[in-house]
């Protein structure tokens, strides 16, 4: 069933609106017909009383109709179907966009602008604390005196000044209303002090997607313009007593009637797709080839096929969209080539317009497609690269340095000598130099509980562009290899989900528990591609989640970072004694003040958790994981 929503069902109204252009059209053709009679044979008009009279009225009727349509006409256009956005993802979203679209949404009337200024100065005051390193105080002493910037427009937005006659000519003249300039340029300045790049155009408005017809059939009202043309040249012929008008408006008329009247269009077509490959590897390329044959008894002059893409797979090359025209029993097909992150990702119904032959008339359509219905990406991978961990050990033994003395390979002290103490950890040096025997010792390694914990909440499934893996995408991507280096380094590994569709595997080893941990990554509920459409609430899942897990185990978590809420997640978990290193994909965009300010906030939240005493690991969309662990580690060391 496929689940973006519909246009409201408006098929009542157009059955009317057929029905009476249709009594129109033969009304004409009717008259067109007498005022013709009466032409060519005066005869049959001398034998009525008001001959001329006759004559006038049936001229002065067929431009009061041919007035009504053109005046319909003009304030209507060519209605045809809209088909479904195939070749965007709707599933993931740009952070700031929200705050974008409030911005020029409500800021329309005196209650929206209310909310926009209360929101807007809430978020850049908070950031603002971020960018002075001050505290509540000092921060709100600096917006309100105007320390902080030159720009008049940032600084008007705390100062509480009153909006001048010149801020509102030069908000007329430039089509800017005040408190967005205001706004916009605190974000800007507020991004100069933090040191980020300030690049942005005009704001985009995604109310103008349009979402796809309703299955059924309805008029286009293409022509609609040849009646009313007809009806004229008629009408004029009729009172100016002109056959050759009258001729030309009645064939013009015929051909109105024809439209109008034309037989509805058939959708009787079988569909078979074909996907090669159906198993590639996340980033790989797959085709699609799409067979169509038109099994009914009519032909179909105009057939629109839309197939029905994945709403996670991205177009590469070619289009879903095909058109074409088919003889009863003719097949045709044709390919293009989609992409993918990871994930079982399972296909839609084909979307089909079908029109008659005058394009008066459209029949829209879903309809169910043979052959392959699905494309799942593997996400099994390995990571060549040792992952940076917590001194935080389990009693098994392992490859974690530890600060505990005992057997290993890195020095960590030396003793005095105990009986039984192996001659190979006897200080000889120490011994040549007359001072006795004593043992060395080294930090003991043993073996990490490490629990992966994915941010799969709908407010993780962000992107930094339309185009851009998802947060989630990237993290379940890096939680696969993670795995497979932690495992081969005898560590055990477990895995979580922050959802409210609940995943859970506790920590284990060996080659078995590493398939289903991909097996669980790659195909569970939790980590759909799709967000879930019920919230994540804190109170409920988080208890469940630390009821789970180990008491010797570390996290580290994966999360775009983009509220609040996930920080205070990480710090209830580190505070619960699991240290915490969280991975954070970034996936904040550019371009426009809604974005910048998300970009500041989620910089502000990394060094709120680095101040708590959690590792983070800072992802960059341009940087690859092991280069991101690795630089991290550096900065750990």
């Amino acid at each position: 069933m496929r689940a973006r929503s519909r246009r409201p069902d408006d098929e009542t109204d157009e059955a009317s609106a057929v029905g009476l252009r249709r009594f129109l059209s033969v009304f004409g053709v009717f008259a067109v017909a007498a005022g013709f009679v009466v032409l060519i044979a005066p005869g049959v008009g001398s034998g009525l009383s008001m001959e001329y009279l006759v004559v006038m009225a049936i001229g002065a009727a067929l431009l009061f109709f041919a007035a009504r349509r053109w005046f319909k006409r003009a304030l209507s256009s060519v209605d045809t179907a809209e088909t479904p956005p195939v070749e965007r993802r709707t599933t993931v979203s740009v952070p700031g966009d929200d705050f974008d679209e409030m911005l020029i949404k409500n800021a329309e009337n005196a209650m929206g602008r209310l909310q926009v200024k209360s929101t807007s100065k809430d978020r850049i005051r908070a950031v603002a604390e971020a960018v002075f390193e001050g505290d509540g105080a000092d921060v709100d002493e600096q917006l309100q005196a105007g320390t902080w910037s030159d720009d008049a427009d940032a600084v008007a937005l705390f100062s509480g000044q009153r909006t001048s006659v010149r801020d509102r000519v030069s908000s007329f003249v430039s089509g800017t209303p005040v408190l967005q300039r205001r706004i916009v340029s605190a974000i800007e300045q507020l991004a100069g002090l933090a040191g980020e790049e300030v690049s942005w155009g005009e704001i985009p408005d995604r109310s103008e997607d349009r979402e796809p017809t309703e299955p059924g059939d309805h008029a286009t009202d293409r022509w609609h313009g040849l009646t009313a043309l007809a009806l004229t040249t008629v009408g004029f012929g009729v009172l100016l007593s002109q056959p050759g008008l009258v001729l030309c408006g009645a064939v013009l008329s015929g051909l109105g009637a024809y439209a109008v009247a034309g037989s509805s269009p058939s959708t009787e077509v079988r569909i078979d797709r074909d996907i090669q490959p159906t198993d590639p590897h996340p980033g790989d390329s797959v085709s699609v080839t799409v067979e169509v044959e038109n099994v009914g008894e009519q032909l179909i002059p105009d057939l629109r096929i839309v197939d029905g893409v994945p709403a996670d797979l991205t177009v590469e090359d070619n289009s879903p969209r095909h058109g074409t025209a088919l003889r009863p029993g003719a097949t045709m097909e044709y390919t293009y080539t989609l992409s993918g992150v990871r994930g079982n990702h399972t296909f839609e119904d084909a979307f089909l317009v079908s029109r008659n032959l005058p394009g008066t008339l459209e029949r829209v359509a879903e309809t169910d497609v043979d052959g392959d219905q699905s494309v799942t990406y593997d996400v099994a991978s390995a990571l060549d690269l040792s992952v940076p961990l917590r001194k935080h050990a389990s009693m098994h033994v392992g490859r974690v340095l530890t600060d505990s003395a005992g057997s290993g390979l890195e020095f960590h002290s030396v003793r005095e000598y105990r009986s039984g103490d192996p001659l190979t950890r006897i200080d000889w040096s120490r011994a040549a130099r007359g001072e006795g025997l004593a043992t060395l010792q080294f930090h003991e390694e043993r073996a990490a509980t490490v629990v992966l914990v994915i941010d799969a909440r709908r407010e993780a499934y962000v992107a930094s562009d339309d185009d851009s893996p998802s947060a989630v995408d990237r993290s379940v991507l890096a939680a696969a290899k993670l795995a497979s280096a932690l495992l081969a380094a005898d560590d055990r590994v477990g895995l979580a989900a922050l959802s409210p569709r609940q995943c859970w595997l506790s920590p284990g080893a060996g080659h078995t528990h590493l398939a289903r941990l991909h097996d669980i990554l790659a195909t569970d509920e939790a980590f759909a591609p799709s967000p879930p459409t019920l919230p994540y609430y804190q109170r409920i899942n988080l208890p469940a989640l630390r009821k789970r897990l180990p008491s010797d185990s570390q996290l580290l978590v994966f999360s775009p970072l983009v509220d609040d809420e996930v920080v205070g997640v990480v710090r209830q978990l580190q505070a619960s004694g699991h240290p915490v290193t969280i991975i954070s994909p970034d996936s904040s965009g550019s371009g426009t003040p809604g974005r910048t300010l998300a970009r500041l906030e989620r910089r502000k939240r990394l060094s709120e958790l680095r101040g708590a005493n959690v590792r983070v690991v800072d992802w960059d969309r341009d940087e690859s994981l092991a280069l991101a662990l690795t630089n991290a580690g550096r900065r750990w060391s």
